[in-house]
């Protein structure tokens, strides 16, 4: 695994990169995002780095934007639901 700083900014890219295809409109697997963030908590819990380790500022960011994701994807479902309600509903009793 590469030290905890890089992987911190792969993560940032990645979690930049599903974000960029949920707004398209793509449905994206966060596995990989996942094992990631796993990894590199397991690292820090074991090794914990000094005050003022430039990775915090990092880590808070990445919560910002996996909580933004996680609204993105709310959304998304919500929508694709929506889409397959009125696909569902005859034509003729959708007019009613």
């Amino acid at each position: 695994m590469n030290n905890p700083s890089e992987q911190l900014k792969n993560i940032t890219e990645m979690i930049t990169k599903a974000r960029d295809a949920v707004y398209a409109g793509t449905i994206i697997d966060m596995t990989k995002i996942q094992g990631l963030v796993q990894e590199v908590c397991i690292v820090i819990q074991q090794n914990p780095p000094a005050d003022g380790w430039e990775g915090h500022d990092k880590i808070i960011s990445i919560i910002t934007n996996l909580n933004l994701l996680a609204e993105e994807l709310k959304n998304q479902q919500k929508q694709v639901e929506e889409e397959a309600i009125k696909k569902s509903v005859p034509k003729n009793q959708a007019k009613t």
